[in-house]
């Protein structure tokens, strides 16, 4: 089982870091579905730039033959992103408790400047930069406001909650569950050469369900909370036993996490680490 679970703790991560994290903004009650998703673009067209913080937990079972392990993932992580620009730049932190492999501390940075995306992550004392070079569409899958605008366009249901406070602002609640076929192309979108994400099965989506604070003024977004279960195989993801060793049989997952938004339009100016100016390119396929 323990070399199997190790297998799985690289597969994992691509399934964690595809959840798509909810950034969008719509107006007032009383409007019509089309009025909200105007009010959308409009907020969004007029954001130059923002700051997020991410603070995500998701609990795993993994089943492979007769046993089964349970895991712990802890999700921290700031971003800056510049839409005149078509800059981010993101820092992460992932704790992973996989019996019986132990707890794995992983980080990440990402920066997308110049053209291209640069990437580096530390797991297990490996520590390398690579770099690929971003178009416009692959811009608008790193570009959450224009993810969300398309989420909300076909979205199955939006609807109000309670109006609550949050930071001292007044806002508006909506509870939104998005259409799982926009969800699977964002997903797909992400996929680059991930074979496992290609092939992924929209039936592993159980329930998504993304709660959004807007601030009455604005119109922006100031927290958002998203709750996820998935239920897969190998299958599910295009796997199978005669073309690699999947490790599992079932993997279940559930995710809740919070995004807050914040600094609305105050410069941000990327700066790309002098490690990453000799990242090793990955080239297209």
């Amino acid at each position: 089982m323990e070399g199997k679970m190790k297998k799985l703790i690289l597969l994992l991560l691509v399934v964690l870091l595809v959840i798509p994290i909810p950034l969008s903004a719509f107006g007032c009650t009383g409007l019509t579905d089309q009025q909200v998703v105007s009010k959308v673009v409009e907020a969004s067209n007029n954001v130059k730039s923002l700051k997020l913080g991410m603070n995500l937990s998701e609990n795993i079972e993994v089943a492979a033959g007769s046993q089964s392990e349970n895991m712990t993932v802890k999700e921290t992580g700031t971003a800056s992103v510049n839409n005149i620009a078509k800059e981010m730049q993101m820092n992460a932190n992932m704790e992973m408790d996989i019996p019986p492999v132990g707890k794995q501390t992983i980080t990440m940075d990402e920066y997308l400047t110049g053209g291209f995306l640069y990437a580096r992550t530390s797991l297990a004392g490996t520590d390398q930069w690579t770099k690929m070079k971003v178009d416009e569409l692959q811009w608008t899958s790193e570009n959450q406001l224009a993810q969300q605008i398309e989420f909300l366009k076909s979205a199955t249901s939006i609807s109000r909650l309670n109006d609550e406070t949050i930071n001292g602002l007044d806002c508006y609640v909506f509870q939104i569950t998005p259409d799982m076929a926009a969800l699977m192309k964002w997903v797909q979108s992400q996929a680059q050469s991930t074979t496992a994400l290609k092939n992924l099965n929209p039936n592993v989506f159980k329930s998504t369900t993304l709660k959004m604070w807007m601030d009455k003024k604005s119109l922006l977004p100031q927290k958002e909370n998203i709750f996820v279960t998935m239920e897969f195989t190998p299958a599910d993801m295009g796997i199978t036993t005669t073309t690699t060793a999947p490790g599992f049989d079932k993997m279940s997952m559930t995710m809740n996490g919070d995004i807050t938004c914040s600094d609305y339009n105050v410069p941000v100016t990327i700066t790309l680490p002098a490690a990453a100016q000799n990242a090793a390119e990955i080239p297209q396929k």
